[in-house]
């Protein structure tokens, strides 16, 4: 998956945990943590290309998830605090959903030997235009900044919530009405095994079909835009 994606994903998990450990922290943590794979892997690739030659490598693999859930413990063990094990749970999804299990050099480093080398041409510009090229990128986006925003306890959250009730349904119907459209697309497509689809031209048929689970996933999160709307006050 791109970006976006992965943003609204450990926007979700965040949430998720809220309700858990009731820490304000959690959501911003886990948004950084669904995106850390991309953000350490991507940088790596460009600097050491003859040798880490892909955007999958050190933050996608499984030692590297381990390495979070050890330290998750450690900060359990030693403050009883749940933030590092959210934070792993983030980062191991963004394992699966870009499908690591494909590359299995990359995600049992170094049990099946070094890294994977695959050289893309215009590396840059090719990522680049997969991402701007979905339009599921911008919906992802969209709904990500309306838990976000309804989250923040800053001014652009403060003027989220003091909106009137039928604001505040608007902006949360509006945000699921196409994430909610978006998903069962990106259901239906998958689940046929079509090549690509309208949202995600990219995405092969597994990928289109976790997308589309986490975008019905996330409409139902903001079809609860109350309680959203709430959690600034708490």
């Amino acid at each position: 998956m791109y970006f976006f994606a992965h943003v609204f994903s450990g926007a979700l998990i965040g949430l998720a945990f809220w309700y858990i450990i009731r820490d304000r922290r959690v959501l911003p943590l886990c948004i950084f943590g669904a995106v850390l794979p991309d953000l350490l892997d991507k940088p790596l690739a460009l600097l050491f290309p003859g040798i880490l030659g892909t955007n999958r490598t050190i933050g996608h693999s499984l030692l590297f998830f381990a390495g979070m859930v050890a330290a998750g413990m450690l900060l359990w063990h030693y403050r009883h605090i749940l933030l590092g094990m959210a934070f792993a749970c983030a980062v191991f999804s963004h394992q699966i959903f870009d499908s690591m299990w494909n590359l299995a050099g990359t995600w049992f480093f170094p049990l099946m030997g070094p890294f994977p080398v695959i050289l893309i041409p215009d590396y840059v510009q090719h990522s680049l235009w997969l991402e701007l090229s979905s339009p599921s990128e911008l919906v992802f986006a969209l709904a990500s900044a309306v838990i976000i925003l309804a989250w923040s306890p800053g001014i652009a959250g403060k003027r989220l919530s003091s909106l009137p009730p039928q604001g505040k349904s608007g902006v949360c119907m509006a945000a699921a009405c196409l994430l909610g459209a978006m998903g069962a697309y990106l259901l239906f497509a998958g689940l046929n095994a079509s090549p690509g689809s309208f949202f995600a031209p990219a995405y092969a048929p597994l990928t289109s079909v976790m997308a589309g689970c986490l975008a019905l996933c996330g409409t139902i999160v903001l079809l609860s835009f109350w309680h959203l709307s709430c959690f600034q006050d708490r």
